[in-house]
């Protein structure tokens, strides 16, 4: 049985996106994993200092000591900060790995219409 031309390129292009779906399914996990870290240092910084805002608030209007408030605002806020960047990455990952899904299924769905040679 010999494989045409067309079907050679949809079984090269699956096996692409096999390993492309995996890097990226790696990678979404790794970024879903530095979700969480940071979703508990948020967490943390609730408990003792209340809403990030409120707190950048209260130590711009002198209602905290600035030091070492002012320091920690900062830890508090690149760690809000990361965690929506993440959030983002995750996003982009999210819609590739659906859009590799919808092309596989395109792409086994064009196979099994292509009528059959005899």
């Amino acid at each position: 049985m010999r494989f045409s031309k067309q079907e050679k390129n949809m079984k090269t292009m699956r096996a692409a996106n096999i390993i492309e779906k995996d890097v990226i399914l790696n990678m979404d996990e790794t970024v879903a994993a530095e979700m969480e870290f940071y979703e508990q240092i948020l967490k943390k910084f609730r408990s003792k200092y209340g809403d990030l805002t409120e707190f950048e608030s209260k130590i711009a209007n002198a209602e905290l000591p600035e030091h070492p408030n002012w320091e920690k605002s900062i830890e508090y806020r690149n760690a809000y900060e990361e965690l929506e960047n993440l959030k983002r990455i995750k996003g982009v990952f999210d819609w590739i790995l659906n859009s590799l899904t919808q092309q596989k299924h395109s792409s086994e769905s064009a196979i099994l219409q292509k009528p059959l040679r005899t």
